[in-house]
This record gives structure tokens, sequence and C-alpha cells, in this order.
């Protein structure tokens, strides 16, 4: 978690193509009673993404079911933008009861053969969600 303002979080994952073709990503847990507001992606250095519909998804457990979708278009084009995803399942910002396990962030691919080079793309991801869980 980058910063924290009373119950505002906001978690930023730094992101590169070798990255996003390692197994490794740092232990970072979204609490229980997580509800997501908003995500933004900064690109500095486009990445190069193919494959038919090709996406990376950040998320929980199971990111495809409970987590936010980066299209080949948005990884793809240098700038700040917010996601056209809003979010899916618990981590999307119209959730009825936000995140209803503490998980760890984890991520993967979607779409057919989805593939993003190694060489290239930097970019970061911010995450803000608000939590006062008592539980």
């Amino acid at each position: 978690v980058e910063q924290s303002t009373d119950s505002i979080h906001q978690l930023s994952i730094v992101i590169t193509g070798e990255s996003l073709n390692s197994s490794f990503l740092p232990p970072v847990v979204v609490p229980k009673g997580a509800h997501f507001l908003r995500a933004v992606l900064r690109v500095d250095e486009a990445f190069v993404v193919t494959g038919t519909n090709p996406t990376v998804i950040f998320g929980g457990t199971a990111p495809a079911t409970n987590g936010i979708v980066l299209t080949e278009a948005e990884l793809e084009a240098v700038g700040t933008k917010i996601p056209a995803s809003t979010g899916t399942g618990t981590w999307a910002v119209a959730s009825a009861t936000g995140t209803t396990a503490a998980e760890k962030v984890t991520k993967t691919l979607g779409g057919t053969t989805p593939a993003v080079s190694s060489t290239v793309g930097k970019g970061t991801l911010i995450l803000e969600f608000i939590n006062k869980t008592k539980a």
C-alpha cells in the first residue's frame, strides 16, 4: 500500500514487461471488506501485447473473477488513464459487498493466446479502496 489516509488506501502496482512474464508478485494483501473506488493506469513505456483480445488482469485469488482488467490498447498507449474496466466481482466499484476475504494480489493474462513482451513496457496501476472493517 503506497498511501493511507483515514480509511482510504492506495495500492500501487509497478508493472513491467518482465514482471508480467514472471511468476513473482510481492505478497501484498487486500483486506476483507475493502471496497474499490477507482483504478488509474499510468503507462510510461508502451507494452507489446499480442494474442486475440489479450488482457492483463490483477485481482485476488481468482483475478478473472475478482479483479481489474487492463486491455491491450490501454497497455500499449503511453499516458495516464482510467481503465475501461470498473472491476469484476468483489473488486468492482459497484460491488454490493466489497471483498469477502483477505486475498493476496495476483495476476493473470486473459484472451486467446495472450502474450506480453518481456523486454519493453513500464507502468503503474493504482487501485484506490476504502476499508473500515471491524471484524
